[in-house]
């Protein structure tokens, strides 16, 4: 296609006119955006290489609107396919002027080798981070506090373990995502469910020699690209080598030694249908300073969407994303674009030397995906802690109706409905029912495995005499972020409490090397009028 051709295709785009259907509201953020509701018929009139179109509503009035809040005729998607997304403009351009600046990318890369996914995230959420990346204290150029890790530690409901309890719905009468077969959970149907395997982070900047690392690690969650956090915040910790600090590489597969935050294979469901739905990954650092000080830093962040302009699961696929907010990469990446270079592989090679993520998102396997339709509508988590968390989910489906009544507020009798979300927020008492659970599967015989009766009653029976007991022990100190000597010590202790159960025919729960805490019929025990409360029941 000659340099004409193309231009007249740019032109032609450019002056298109055809209607849309919003298929979501959208508040005007600037003074030349136009707001719509969902359902409303918009005239585009101009298509921008940014995302953001040209429209007019009804009564006259235009302005820009972002294309993905807008379903697209199939005949315009045709000639648009491969031409949006590409570019990133700035929004502070006069109305007027928009179509004097829209123009098409000099090079458009499609080697999936460097670049697989280059659409921008959300403007609503890049301000936010912008806001957020001023800092007049301790941390370095570059560098910000990490906004998923204040909040978790700031708001217990951003927890697994709190999405994993049984919550009731909006009536007050009903628990949400829980339905019923007789007496058994109904699997939940939902708009995604997927794998997501962390591979690497690249060129990810590194604080000065005064900070003392002690952690690599992403923090992620679902995020509606404007302010909200739809599910709890999952976090996976790096390998690196001192060699080359800024690859972060992660494990595809964990082993009994490995701990689950160190899997880099995750699974998510969401229900969510929200035009902008994706996920907000955090490239998070927990250091010691040299004056004594300590805390955890944001070194960039990136957002994957999850679903298409149709509203559809994004497919299969392996994404490179830029990694934002990393200032001083930014800074050179713009001081080579002025010198001049415009040669196609240097570009690319430029490209290659700023933050990136690589992250592949596929379909889970048949088995994975239908133990995953038990669990709540949204949720994050290891791939690996797939099996206990769908089976537990399960019980605790079947402990709800131990109640008396349907109306009643009593007391419900469940170790695992008391204990469970507890277990849940501590990493190592997670992988020790997971290490427990692997080791109890391979002494049960096939018919055993296949009969989910006979795996729930042993899945209970293994965590009263195991995880429960440890969990209520006094041998095991509270867990404290990043205190790696705490850290140590507790799986420690947990390692050596696992081989008593193995090692002696007595149950742990008689073994004299454990101190308990005084009885509580919280332990054993939990509150329905608690179930939408943030605190522990």
């Amino acid at each position: 296609m000659t340099d004409e051709d193309s231009d007249s295709k740019d032109d032609d785009l450019q002056n298109m006119t055809f209607v849309c259907v919003a298929l979501h509201d959208f508040r005007a953020e600037q003074t030349h955006d136009l707001s719509f509701q969902q359902g409303e018929l918009l005239t585009v009139t101009g298509i921008r290489d940014s995302g953001w179109w040209e429209a007019k509503n009804d009564k006259g009035e235009t302005g820009l609107v972002p294309s993905t809040f807008l379903k697209i005729p199939d005949h315009v998607k045709s000639k648009t396919d491969g031409t949006l997304g590409l570019e990133t403009e700035k929004r502070n351009v006069p109305f007027s002027d928009s179509k004097s600046i829209s123009k098409k990318p000099e090079n458009s890369e499609c080697n999936e080798d460097f670049i697989t996914d280059e659409t921008e995230p959300p403007r609503i959420l890049v301000d936010r981070f912008s806001e957020l990346s001023i800092n007049h204290d301790v941390l370095p150029e570059g560098f910000r506090h990490s906004m998923l890790f204040d909040l978790a530690q700031k708001d217990s409901h951003y927890i697994i373990g709190n999405f994993m309890a049984p919550k009731l719905d909006e009536s007050g009468i009903a628990f949400k995502d829980i339905c019923y077969d007789k007496t058994l959970l109904k699997p939940n149907s939902t708009l995604l469910q997927k794998k997501i395997s962390l591979i690497a982070a690249r060129q990810i900047p590194e604080p000065p020699n005064d900070f003392i690392v002690k952690s690599r690690h992403i923090r992620m969650c679902f995020h509606d690209g404007n302010k909200q956090v739809l599910s709890n915040i999952h976090t996976v910790k790096a390998k690196w080598n001192k060699s080359s600090p800024k690859l972060w590489m992660f494990n595809s597969k964990v082993t009994p030694k490995d701990s689950c935050v160190e899997e880099g294979e995750i699974f998510i469901k969401c229900n969510e249908c929200v035009p902008t739905l994706g996920i907000l990954f955090e490239l998070c650092i927990s250091y010691e300073h040299v004056k004594g000080t300590s805390g955890e830093m944001c070194s960039g962040w990136a957002f994957m969407k999850l679903l298409n302009d149709s509203g559809e699961p994004v497919k299969s696929k392996t994404n490179i994303l830029k990694v934002q907010d990393t200032e001083p990469f930014t800074a050179y990446f713009l001081r080579a674009n002025s010198q001049g270079i415009t040669g196609f592989f240097k570009k690319i090679k430029d490209k290659q030397k700023l933050p990136r993520i690589v992250i592949s998102i596929c379909d889970p396997d048949r088995p994975s995906n239908q133990q995953m339709s038990f669990l709540p509508s949204s949720l994050i988590g290891p791939w690996s802690c797939i099996a206990i968390l769908s089976l537990s989910r399960k019980i605790i489906a079947e402990d709800l109706l131990e109640r008396s009544s349907f109306d009643s507020s009593e007391r419900i009798l469940s170790p695992v409905l008391a204990s469970l979300p507890h277990v849940l927020n501590d990493p190592d008492l997670l992988d020790a029912l997971r290490i427990s659970w692997t080791s109890v599967m391979k002494n049960l015989n096939t018919d055993d495995i296949r009969m989910d009766n006979m795996k729930k009653k042993t899945f209970r029976d293994l965590f009263c005499e195991t995880v429960f007991v440890i969990a209520n022990s006094n041998n095991i100190l509270p867990l404290k972020f990043e205190k790696s000597e705490l850290e140590n010590a507790r799986k420690f202790e947990i390692k050596r409490l696992l081989h008593i159960q193995e090692a002696q025919e007595k149950t742990l729960p008689l073994s004299e090397e454990l101190e308990f805490s005084p009885f509580s019929l919280k332990m054993i025990s939990a509150n329905i009028i608690n179930f939408n409360e943030r605190e522990k029941f």
